[in-house]
């Protein structure tokens, strides 16, 4: 088969693109090079709607970041995944920055921002300190699970006629008579039209596409995340400045609440966490908030954030009109992803079809769970069996955590791990020895020499 595109790279601006095309009534293929969908970027960050106010007016990022915000709530509604507009608050004593801000945001579209002073500010947030005068209130942020986002816009995809191909690493793309050919190491996929959004290795495919690249970085921001509370219930950020939004204290979709990220530039792609990060981390919240309740500490984490200049890059290629490049796509990625998708639908390629009805995905949780499984979340065998079996199948560790979160509670799979294991065994008839965390090589367990 011939697909009408491909689509390379399953994040979530990926996935958002393969939904929409989906939508088109266009036959389309995504193609990610991991064993799940969300494994990069879009698993490691702060899981933020952005209002929009911080991207410079007239930017690709002020733009689809406005758009985005407005489509996100009806496009959660219709996936059936939990997202919920909390606020968020720039705090500071800079009441210029803070105007200068607003004024953006107004310039940008943004709509129910206000500069609010100390009385609102403690009625808001109990915990911020007393020397905190002022703050950018911007009321249509929210909270959105980043990974369900793209797993739900992917399913969505396939139950209503796209394809997939997971631990498909591509190793050479040939265009023969306007159909390219793209190869791994025992398949070949056939496609008229490539939308590259490969994240990190977006340069890698642009070669194979022989199309432009451009110069790519990476800036790391590492993460603290603590058990559910209710420390703070909308999120927080101080002034931004040239190295992104700041070091936020925000709730997640989940009730779990985050610190962080840091903002290290890096030669290489590398998820360590540091000492000197966490540390960072610590003193600027201990710093802006009382009563931090550090002891509710159960995971720390870093994110790699890709960038290739001070915008996105969302553009057809001049050297080949079939290829659209998606590159750079950092924060306010994940606010933008559904606007990205219907800009490069609709506007490059030019699809103006009315969207078709698409059939709804079933959920994971059922109200028959079973035995319970991992028990700091109540998550049950029956709903980790569903995840298991989806249209877009859970086959690791960490898919399963992201679609049902066993083992996200907080002993982070210290109980449940092995059940998990099993169950994946037994319903894709694998040894135990099989089952991987996440990548193809990351094996929880092996069986040693006599």
């Amino acid at each position: 088969m011939t697909y009408d595109y491909a689509v390379i790279g399953g994040g979530i601006i990926g996935t958002a693109i393969f939904n929409k095309i989906i939508r088109k009534n266009k036959s389309c293929i995504l193609i990610e090079r991991e064993l799940d969908i969300a494994t990069g970027a879009t698993k490691a960050n702060s899981g933020l709607v952005h209002a929009g106010f911080d991207a410079e007016t007239g930017s690709l990022k002020a733009k689809f970041n406005v758009r985005g915000n407005y489509l996100i709530e009806e496009l959660a509604k219709e996936l059936n995944i939990p997202f919920k507009r909390t606020g968020a608050l720039v705090v500071g004593n800079d009441l210029e920055k803070l105007n200068n801000l607003k004024t953006r945001g107004e310039n940008n579209g943004v709509k129910e921002l206000e500069i609010i002073n100390r009385d609102k500010l403690k009625e808001l947030v109990p915990n911020l300190k007393e020397d905190i005068k002022y703050a950018l209130y911007a009321k249509t942020a929210g909270v959105i699970s980043p990974y369900i986002f793209a797993i739900a816009l992917a399913e969505e995809g396939v139950i209503n006629g796209g394809d997939f191909k997971l631990g498909f690493e591509i190793t050479n793309i040939e265009e023969e008579k306007n159909i390219f050919k793209i190869y791994s190491k025992d398949n070949i996929i056939e496609a008229k039209k490539v939308i590259n959004c490969a994240g990190a290795g977006f340069n890698e495919i642009s070669k194979f596409l022989k199309v432009e690249e451009y110069p790519i970085k990476f800036r790391r921001g590492e993460y603290i995340v603590l058990d559910k509370s209710e420390f703070v219930k909308l999120s927080i950020f101080p002034l931004p400045t040239n190295l992104g939004k700041g070091i936020l204290a925000t709730p997640t979709i989940d009730g779990n609440i985050l610190l962080g990220p840091t903002a290290e530039d890096i030669e290489d792609y590398n998820t360590e966490t540091t000492t000197e990060g966490i540390d960072k981390i610590l003193g600027y919240i201990n710093s802006t908030f009382d009563n931090v309740p550090l002891n509710k500490t159960i995971r720390q984490f870093s994110g790699i954030r890709v960038s290739c200049g001070e915008d996105f890059v969302v553009e057809k290629s001049k050297k080949n009109q079939n290829v659209v490049l998606v590159a750079g796509i950092n924060s306010p990625g994940l606010s933008s992803a559904p606007a990205i998708a219907e800009f490069v639908v609709e506007e490059l390629f030019e699809e103006k079809a009315q969207d078709k009805i698409m059939k709804r995905r079933s959920p994971y949780f059922t109200e028959n769970a079973g035995k319970i499984i991992c028990r700091c979340e109540k998550i049950g065998e029956n709903e980790i069996i569903n995840a298991i079996n989806a249209p877009i199948p859970a086959i690791t560790v960490d898919a399963i955590k992201r679609r049902v979160r066993a083992g996200m509670g907080r002993c982070q799979g210290g109980q449940c791990m092995l059940e998990v294991c099993k169950l994946i065994a037994r319903n894709k008839g694998l040894k135990l020895e099989d089952i991987k965390k996440e990548s193809k090589n990351s094996y929880i367990m092996f069986k040693g020499e006599n």
